[in-house]
């Protein structure tokens, strides 16, 4: 089947794009090669359980096979190296600097898992060429192999060849930089769409990469002859292919697309037509940060809950390691769990998710890591999901146990920014109560809660005074995990019941429905709302209570030696404002050079703007 070469009528060219597919060889096991040169000329095999997933070319020698069993592949080759590949962690470490590299040479790239990269360099080669003299066209030369020959390429007039030709030395130029600086071989597909660059660069595998002239698309597929060598074409679909009679790419070629219909439909049967003949309009698109983290462990039965709660530790601490370079703090995690069933001789596979609480993690030196406690408040909760999918009453048998981490949220918050004392979250919205006085009042807290949803009338904190009363959380049987809207409004009737010690006066705005937009502190120890009314201070807690975490330390204050002070800030407020508040506060009257600090002020009754700062919270009366 010929392709028409001739140019389209509006001028366009038939082959605009040039796709580069980068496919490491044999993945796993050069990267244990990298790691141990002692490995390099000796027949390895990766393992996962009871099967070799990889192996190096020294191993295929010996007929080893991709998912061939241990003992199986030990028969074929007893020095065969066996290297435990159930830990993927150095796997996507090697995946990560692969992407970074490839983004340092070209840009944004499609990652295909851990070891393969689409990219459209259509742009940088319109770029070179534009910069090239006829002469230099004229000098261009194909690097590396090409399919099927020299001749093919000039059958196009659309310019595909040049475009082509700059494309295959872009390719060498990348292999050159991975092996230089990662010590890693790859094969590369240069070609005019995806479908074709991924299957010809596995035409001159390892270390190796070919072009593929666009004109011999068809050509190229129907010498495949395997249906299942089709990108995208699995086991079910080429078995359905087959029941039609068609038992290969040709065969495919040549069926007529209404029988196609009938089977697949119109969608699926254009599909399959276009594709036999290596048509393909999918773009390559860039991949962003994943989504998802997860790890998952095949296992031998567990039968014991002390056991499963242990396998949990390890994949939770793998999970971490993972995303500490990440730079963004997951939101929700999952579960996983594979129960075998001996009477139904069947596995079942089950999962559940719950949220986490963000102040679980922290930035230290660029690395996103788990705080002091958080490990085992996190498994708590893991070990809950557990428990709603096995009936641990009943013997059970789990073969798989497996954590994601999902709904990333990026870190942009420094360790001394406000937002760590008072954080937006998607929904709900939560405000602290700011330290307002110097009385200590241990086993004493206020805590507000509002949620997005309520009317604007509703009340947005609670001063709560609990002169004899404490309450200690760091037993209780809730969550540690972030509370739906619901739940957190039922805590706070809670804490309003169990703390309320005001009067029933209700001439007096209860502090309960004051707007903290609508505060005004000054240096007598009260405070002054919008409306005039004016409440002491000191029936108001003197610490700031975090929304996501409720503790009895006492918070930090600042150093003796006062700072110098904008002139309209009230000195005694200032010294009961926490030292993170404090740093951050004066970073932003940080004066221009010769200037003297100012703050202006701000009337009571006025809006908080946009992007504005706490600091109009503790200004002084006027």
């Amino acid at each position: 089947m010929e392709q028409d070469d001739e140019m389209p009528e509006n001028g366009e060219s038939l082959h605009p794009s040039v796709i580069i597919h980068v496919d490491f060889d044999y993945y796993y096991a050069q990267v244990e090669e990298v790691l141990n040169p002692d490995l390099k000329n000796k027949p390895i095999g990766i393992k996962q359980r009871f099967h070799i997933v990889t192996c190096n070319y020294k191993a295929r020698e010996f007929g080893i096979k991709k998912m061939e069993l241990i003992k199986d592949a030990l028969n074929k080759c007893p020095n065969l190296v066996i290297v435990n590949g159930e830990d993927l962690s150095k796997y996507k470490t090697y995946s990560k600097r692969i992407s970074d590299l490839l983004h340092t040479m070209i840009g944004p790239s499609e990652r295909m898992g851990l070891d393969e990269h689409f990219m459209d360099v259509s742009k940088q080669v319109q770029g070179q060429i534009s910069k090239m003299s006829r002469e230099m066209l004229n000098q261009l030369r194909f690097t590396g192999p090409f399919y099927p020959n020299e001749e093919a390429f000039s059958k196009c007039s659309c310019g595909c060849e040049n475009r082509l030709m700059v494309g295959s030395q872009i390719a060498q130029n990348i292999r050159d930089k991975i092996l230089n600086e990662l010590k890693l071989t790859c094969s590369v597909g240069i070609a005019h769409n995806k479908l074709l660059a991924k299957l010809v660069g596995q035409m001159n595998k390892p270390n190796n990469q070919t072009v593929l002239a666009p004109m011999a698309a068809a050509e190229f597929m129907a010498e495949l002859k395997d249906i299942r060598s089709i990108t995208g074409i699995g086991n079910r679909t080429a078995n359905r292919i087959e029941e039609l009679g068609i038992k290969s790419i040709s065969d495919l070629q040549e069926c007529e697309i209404d029988k196609l219909q009938k089977k697949f439909g119109s969608d699926m049967a254009t599909r399959l037509k276009e594709m036999s003949v290596g048509c393909d309009s999918v773009e390559v698109k860039p991949s962003g940060k994943p989504k998802t983290v997860g790890l998952e462990d095949s296992c031998r039965p567990i039968s014991i809950r002390s056991d499963a709660q242990e396998k949990f530790h390890a994949l939770l601490s793998r999970l971490v390691t993972q995303i500490q370079d990440d730079g963004r703090i997951p939101q929700s995690i999952k579960v996983t769990v594979r129960k075998y069933d001996p009477v139904k001789k069947n596995s079942i596979r089950e999962t559940k998710q719950c949220s986490l609480i963000p102040s679980h993690f922290r930035c230290a030196e660029g690395k996103i890591q788990l705080v002091e406690g958080a490990e085992d408040k996190i498994i708590k909760n893991v070990m809950m999901l557990f428990d709603r999918m096995v009936d641990l009453k009943q013997q059970f048998n789990i073969t798989l146990l497996g954590l994601c981490f999902s709904k990333f949220q990026d870190q942009k918050r420094g360790p001394g920014s406000i937002a760590n004392f008072l954080m937006k979250k998607q929904d709900v919205e939560v405000q602290s109560i700011t330290n307002l006085s110097n009385e200590s009042i241990n086993g004493s807290f206020g805590d507000s809660f509002r949620s997005k949803t309520a009317s604007p009338s509703s009340s947005i904190m609670d001063y709560e005074t609990m002169s004899n009363t404490s309450l200690d959380f760091s037993g209780s049987e809730e969550s540690e995990f972030e509370h739906s809207p619901k739940k957190r409004k039922k805590l706070s009737i809670l804490l309003v019941a169990k703390g309320r010690r005001y009067s029933s006066n209700d001439d007096l705005a209860s502090p309960s429905k004051l707007n903290v937009s609508a505060l005004k502190l000054n240096g007598s120890g009260s405070v002054e709302t919008s409306e005039g009314h004016v409440m002491k201070t000191n029936s108001i807690p003197s610490r700031v209570i975090s929304p996501l975490c409720i503790s009895n330390e006492p918070i930090a204050c600042s150093s003796t030696k006062s700072p110098e002070l904008p002139p309209n800030v009230d000195p005694n407020v200032w010294q009961e404002l926490p030292l993170d508040v404090q740093r951050e506060l004066m970073r932003s009257w940080q004066p221009a050079s010769g200037s003297q600090l100012k703050v202006n002020p701000i009337a009571s009754h006025s809006k908080s703007k946009p992007g504005g700062t706490l600091h109009k919270y503790f200004i002084r009366n006027s």
